[in-house]
């Protein structure tokens, strides 16, 4: 027992400082007219576009165990129950574990949701809803420990978020 609660504190120890690294780093502002949202990302934060099916576009990015997700459906505006359906798929992490922390409008929101989902060693944070061009689902994936440890870092990516 004692080697694993040792190979488990030394696993957290690297995902803890590999995570401090990403968030003691600049910011830029990575912007995708394409899917009409900008945010800030780590500067080493690497984007990649992908397509999610049934209309869903947008990027992917990674940065020192921390995953970054964008994605729009333009057009009409989905529902906030479909965003929902959707979010739990594209996460895995079940509804009935997604906590609504705020709700709105204002920097190109309709309509927005923020919130946080916690699955055992997952836990997303951002938000959701319906803008002027589409609906969106904006989150980061990442661990319990790192999102505690870093909290300030992960609402200036949120506040960040504007749709455009």
């Amino acid at each position: 027992m004692k080697y694993v609660t040792l190979v488990f504190g030394l696993i957290l120890m690297v995902t803890l400082s590999a995570a401090s690294a990403a968030m003691a780093q600049g910011w830029r502002t990575y912007s995708a007219p394409d899917y009409g949202f900008s945010m800030l990302v780590p500067d080493d934060t690497k984007i990649t576009t992908k397509e999610f099916g049934s209309g869903w576009g947008g990027l992917v990015g990674d940065s020192d165990g921390v995953r970054v997700i964008g994605i729009a459906k333009l057009g009409a505006p989905e529902e906030a129950r479909e965003i929902e359906a959707f979010g739990v798929d594209v996460t895995g992490i079940p509804a009935g574990r997604w906590t609504q922390i705020d709700s709105g409008s204002g920097q190109g929101w309709s309509w927005y949701r923020t919130v946080r989902a916690q699955d055992g060693g997952r836990l997303v944070f951002g938000g959701y809803g319906v803008g002027k061009r589409g609906s969106y689902l904006l989150i980061l994936i990442t661990t319990p420990e790192v999102f505690n440890a870093y909290r300030p870092d992960f609402d200036k990516w949120y506040n960040s978020i504007r749709l455009n």
